[in-house]
């Protein structure tokens, strides 16, 4: 399914498709948000914006009209713990598209006119997601759950952090962490092995500088924490999260499992219960987030401020259920069947397989195979999701968030409704 090679201290995982046209290729580090300075906030995430702002050899417009205007697609993303750079285009582009982004990656302008440009780009885009109230909810969560902890603040930094951050602070962060060993490229899709190995040979120098990631695991979460954020809505927004498990648990799969029988589709519990039922609210879903030392369980919706309330009380009323009573195999046989069908249809895409296999290896130093993967979910039992629910799931320790136009006694009510299941 997929070969891995050390090139000059960078791994290269391919895994070809010979049945389509086109290819996919992301160069992933290994630096998110969590690895920052807490004054440099967001450097990561602005770093990630400035690659796409133009290279040694490629102007910005260049960067766009030889991907997307040739009709491939170009993108990017920062995470907690990651960065990643990304293209699906059409194979005989292949060479002009892996020479950008490597050019970009090793080598971007990071002129101090694009840097004050970008700066307000990345202000705005600050006050999109202020703007957005289940985004504001998300955000408020995560600092709930991971107070005084790095995972808990915004990936994209703060007002006052973005503005304070310089080239010089820029150039160091790149130097730092942009570097061969700290690197993963992935590629999938119609495309000649050799040929991409011969060109990341040409463009990636070899240095032996290793990448110290420094990063402080979270406290312990103790108590019950609810926190109120008032903006003139129509529609309010409710977090609720739970710590759970990191992803190199041996129980990473039962948490998915876990996942898609609450709320990880219009099948699941809550949304039949609290949607269809009782008709609270028009969106309820629930999140997984996994990192190597921690993770979190997060159920959100999106409904009117006076059924906060009895939304709450359904909530942990459905939570307690699937602690109390295992699951049915029937049920659980479905949300297996849910998530290998999710995987495996990602597996059949070049794009789908690319982002596979390099977030496996980031993750985990290992990629598994699809029969690896059926086998460890389909020995999964309605016990071990259960056990799993009793461990997450401590009313005794839980995270509440509210965004819109509710009054702070709103906090107070919420605490009531879940200490009747302490």
């Amino acid at each position: 399914m997929h070969e891995i090679t050390n090139i000059n201290g960078a791994t290269f995982i391919f895994s070809p498709f010979n049945d389509v046209e086109t290819a996919s290729l992301g160069v992933f580090l290994k630096v998110g948000s969590r690895f920052e300075k807490a004054s440099l906030r967001g450097i990561s995430h602005f770093l990630e914006h400035m690659v796409f702002k133009g290279s040694k050899h490629y102007s910005y417009k260049a960067i766009k009209q030889e991907i997307e205007g040739r009709g491939g697609a170009l993108n990017g993303f920062t995470s907690q713990e990651s960065t990643a750079y990304y293209a699906h285009f059409l194979n005989k582009n292949l060479h002009l598209t892996l020479d950008i982004l490597l050019d970009m990656v090793f080598y971007p302008s990071l002129l101090e006119s694009d840097i004050k440009k970008e700066r307000n780009v990345i202000l705005e885009e600050i006050k999109m997601y202020n703007d957005l109230p289940s985004s504001r909810a998300a955000s408020i969560i995560d600092k709930l759950l991971w107070p005084e902890n790095s995972l808990g603040e915004e990936i994209i930094g703060s007002v006052s952090t973005v503005t304070k951050t310089q080239k010089q602070d820029l150039v160091a962060f790149k130097n730092n962490y942009y570097e061969p060993g700290n690197i993963i490229i992935s590629c999938s899709g119609y495309a000649d092995k050799e040929l991409v190995k011969g060109l990341l040979k040409d463009k990636i120098v070899k240095v032996s500088k290793p990448v110290n990631l420094k990063y402080i695991a979270p406290d312990i979460l103790r108590g019950v924490h609810v926190k109120i954020e008032n903006k003139k809505l129509e529609q309010s927004h409710l977090c609720m999260g739970f710590r759970s498990i990191s992803y190199l648990s041996s129980r990473r799969f039962i948490v998915e499992v876990l996942n898609v029988i609450l709320g990880g589709n219009m099948s699941s519990r809550l949304f039949e219960e609290v949607r269809e039922k009782k008709a609270l609210c028009y969106e309820i879903s629930t999140d997984v987030r996994k990192y190597r030392d921690s993770g979190g369980f997060v159920i959100h919706a999106g409904l009117d401020k006076t059924k906060i309330p009895v939304a709450v009380a359904s909530i942990l009323k459905e939570l307690e259920k699937i602690k109390e009573k295992k699951v049915s195999d029937n049920e659980l046989t479905r949300a297996k069947d849910y998530i290998l069908g999710q995987i495996t249809m990602a597996l059949e895409r070049p794009q789908g397989r690319m982002f596979y296999l390099a977030e496996s290896f980031l993750s985990l130093g290992k990629i598994y195979s699809l029969a690896e993967v059926k086998k460890e979910i389909e020995k999964i039992s309605p016990d071990d999701v259960r056990s799993l629910a009793q461990e997450i799931f401590a009313f005794k320790n839980l995270c509440v968030s509210c965004v819109g136009d509710i009054e702070d006694k709103m906090g107070k009510i919420i605490k009531e409704k879940i200490a009747v299941f302490n």
